[in-house]
């Protein structure tokens, strides 16, 4: 009997061979690319093909499973000159199990980046890469303070000691997975007690309430004509089988900090252009008291100024 991974994989082998469209390669990211998949994984798929049209993302039911589907145009694949100048962008090379590849190209890019991200060049363009999005969101968030917009403020010092993170996860711990962040982090015992210390989240007496806070803050953003793909139903979910999944294994601090990125990323994608400010202002007293128990709330400049000193401990730990 196979288990959850190949039964993902197969699903989306026939999902590809079903469909009508000329896909060239596509591979499976996320925890089924990596062969870790459980009962709460979806497939993230994504899919290069010929056809003329423009990069796009779907969520799609097949065979009872959740597909999360990217397609693009096989221009868009990585080469070894994309992959040299930019290897920040192109990790996720690293953990993804290839599903269509035509004439072998995709497996031997994938074979050349992984043997790249090993080397000194590749680790040096990645910290040089990250440090300079970190110094950017670090400079964000003391203008803000200046400008006292202090949940802006805490938005891009949390991005940045994030991003940190992502880099000494990846050249530390060799992975991509969001899930393990915060668990490796935790080793760190006296850098993680001050990130806990000076972070936006506070234990909440239940946490199952969290993916419907999540689902309220969608369906208000639905009602107000947003058409982000991550407002749709199916993201409730997907929110839902986290939560359980990190339920099940106490990692209470964990899911706050992950579901909080997930309203964050909600944010991002449905401000037009408000500042954070504006936009909460704008939201219904009870969203914004539901939202501020995952992490919505501003910070003093005291624990910006911490998250942005945190965030450069962690650039330091990965060089």
């Amino acid at each position: 009997m196979r288990n959850k991974n190949e039964n993902l994989l197969q699903i989306a082998k026939d999902f590809i061979r079903e469909s009508n469209m000329d896909v060239i390669y596509a591979f499976v990211g996320g925890s089924v690319g990596r062969g870790e998949a459980d009962k709460y994984s979806d497939v993230d798929l994504t899919i290069y093909t010929n056809t003329n049209l423009s990069s796009n993302k779907s969520d799609v039911i097949y065979n009872g499973e959740i597909i999360q589907l990217e397609t693009l145009h096989i221009d868009e694949l990585p080469n070894q000159h994309m992959i040299e100048e930019s290897p920040w962008d192109y990790r996720f090379l690293n953990e993804i199990t290839i599903v269509k590849d035509e004439a072998d190209k995709f497996s031997k890019i994938k074979q050349w980046a992984t043997t790249y991200f090993g080397s000194e060049n590749a680790k040096k363009k990645m910290v040089k890469q990250v440090s300079e999005m970190v110094k950017e969101r670090t400079m964000y968030a003391f203008d803000y303070l200046k400008q006292h917009k202090f949940y802006s403020a805490t938005h891009a010092s949390m991005g940045a000691w994030a991003e940190a993170g992502f880099l000494y996860l990846f050249l530390n711990h060799n992975s991509l997975s969001t899930g393990l962040l915060i668990p490796r982090i935790q080793n760190l015992k006296v850098h993680f007690e001050e990130f806990k210390r000076v972070s936006p989240f506070s234990i909440i007496d239940d946490l199952s309430e969290v993916p419907v806070i999540l689902s309220r803050f969608r369906k208000y953003l639905r009602k107000q004509g947003h058409s982000y793909i991550g407002l749709c139903d199916i993201h409730d979910t997907l929110c839902e089988r986290k939560v359980q999944r990190l339920l099940n294994n106490n990692e209470d601090f964990n899911l706050l900090w992950q579901m909080y990125g997930e309203a964050l990323w909600i944010y991002f994608e449905t401000s037009n252009g408000l500042s954070f400010e504006q936009y909460f202002d704008n939201l219904p007293n009870e969203l914004q008291k539901d939202l501020s128990k995952i992490g919505f709330i501003p910070l003093e400049e005291k624990k910006v100024r911490e998250l942005c000193r945190l965030s450069d401990e962690l650039l330091t730990l990965s060089c």
